[in-house]
């Protein structure tokens, strides 16, 4: 009986959560052709934000849509991130990579942040009483960015190294 009841349960759980319509922002084919022609998808990884107008005005609506925006492009930054910093530790020996390894997602993080506050604002728009904000980065500058942390990170664990090391001599 209770197999039953659960199996039952379950197809109706099923039949209902298939049937939920979750509004994307983004269905509509003007919205997507919009962003389509306001931005790079190639070389481009882009962060879309949306947000209803309510009372308060389009003034918060474009905050609120903005800091949607940034959040989701700072998330994509961190996917095209992780594979960059990875590909770092690949001539990495293994003594290495597990120095390196735990600092990556801080990295990372620090990283996305910067790259986010350069993001640039590609097209805003109020439809059906929404406003949309689409917020892009270059994926070059990912990577240029990815480097450059990646390397003064590098250089800054070497002279702590070295300054040990010349402790460590300079007691013998």
């Amino acid at each position: 009986m209770l197999k039953k009841f659960t199996a039952i349960s379950f197809i109706f759980f099923l039949t209902g959560c298939n049937n939920l319509s979750i509004p994307n922002p983004m269905e509509n084919t003007e919205n997507t052709e919009r962003v389509t022609t306001s931005v790079d998808s190639e070389n481009e990884v882009i962060g879309i934000g949306s947000a209803k107008i309510a009372s308060s005005g389009t003034l918060v609506a474009t905050g609120k849509a903005v800091r949607e925006a940034k959040e989701k492009l700072k998330s994509k930054i961190l996917s095209e991130e992780e594979i960059v910093f990875k590909s770092f530790l690949v001539p990495a020996d293994p003594y290495t990579k597990k120095i390196l390894s735990p600092a990556l997602s801080d990295l990372m993080d620090y990283t996305a942040t910067q790259l986010v506050q350069k993001s640039i604002e590609k097209d805003t728009w109020m439809e059906n009483n929404k406003v949309y904000v689409v917020y892009s980065i270059s994926k070059n500058e990912i990577l240029s960015e990815s480097q450059n942390i990646f390397i003064q990170y590098i250089d800054d664990i070497t002279s702590k190294f070295q300054l040990i090391k010349e402790g460590v001599t300079q007691t013998q």
